[in-house]
This record gives structure tokens, C-alpha cells and sequence, in this order.
């Protein structure tokens, strides 16, 4: 399950079908949906670069990573993916149930990303922090 959670997650994947989910829906317009998606990818962008380009810290190598899921070439500090998934998990819902919703896949995001051996918890947590 962690492999798969951590693929759905790359380049926002899971995040693109959210909004596409939220306009077939009716629950918005495919504009208003755009722009969110657009403020989450390059906010999550920005921040993952400069941090990761900012501590440099490697990834971990005392574990080799358990699944199929594509291991980034980037530095590990903080989680890139995890920093995205908390970022669209505020940024995309229209409600405040989605938000929670959101928010419980985000976490388990980063639990994937630990657990498929790319990030220690502590890349995770600053990601979610963030």
C-alpha cells in the first residue's frame, strides 16, 4: 500500500484527479479548480526547492526503498512530496470535511514515504510542517 501511495503521489498526481473529482462533482467550476491546483503546485515547488537546495541534508542510506515507487535524485530534507501533499491538502477542498479528508491522505503520504525507505519520519515531519 505504501508504494502505491507514494506513486499516486508523484509530480501531484493524486492532487490533479482532487480537482478533476471536484469539478465532475459540480463541488466547482474547472477555472476555480485550475487556479487552486496552480497555487498549490507552485507554492509546493518553490518551498521544496529552496528548502531542499537550503539544508542539503541526503537522503537516508541505511535502508534500500521497498517498492517500485521512483526515488527522487533530490535531497532528502524536507520531504518534497509530503510538503506538497499539506500544502493541497489546505489549499484544494471547498469544505471543511474535505479539508479533514485531505489532510488524513497527506499524512499518509508521508507515512509512505518512510515507510517505502526514501525519507526518515523527521524529513516527513518538517515537510508536513512546512
Amino acid at each position: 500500500m505504501a508504494g502505491a501511495v507514494s506513486m499516486a503521489s508523484d509530480f501531484g498526481a493524486l492532487w490533479v484527479a482532487v480537482s478533476a473529482a471536484q469539478v465532475l462533482a459540480g463541488r466547482s467550476s474547472a477555472g476555480a479548480a485550475l487556479r487552486r491546483l496552480g497555487a498549490s503546485g507552485i507554492t509546493s515547488l518553490v518551498l521544496t526547492r529552496l528548502l531542499k537546495h537550503h539544508f542539503g541534508v541526503p537522503r537516508r542510506d541505511d535502508v534500500a526503498p521497498t517498492s517500485r515507487a521512483r526515488t527522487p535524485s533530490s535531497s532528502g530534507f524536507p520531504s518534497g512530496h509530503t510538503l506538497a501533499a499539506f500544502v493541497s491538502a489546505i489549499v484544494l477542498p471547498r469544505t471543511r470535511r474535505g479539508r479533514v479528508i485531505a489532510l488524513v491522505v497527506a499524512s499518509l503520504v508521508g507515512w509512505s514515504r518512510v515507510e517505502v525507505g526514501h525519507h526518515r519520519p523527521a524529513d516527513v515531519l518538517a515537510g508536513a510542517a512546512v
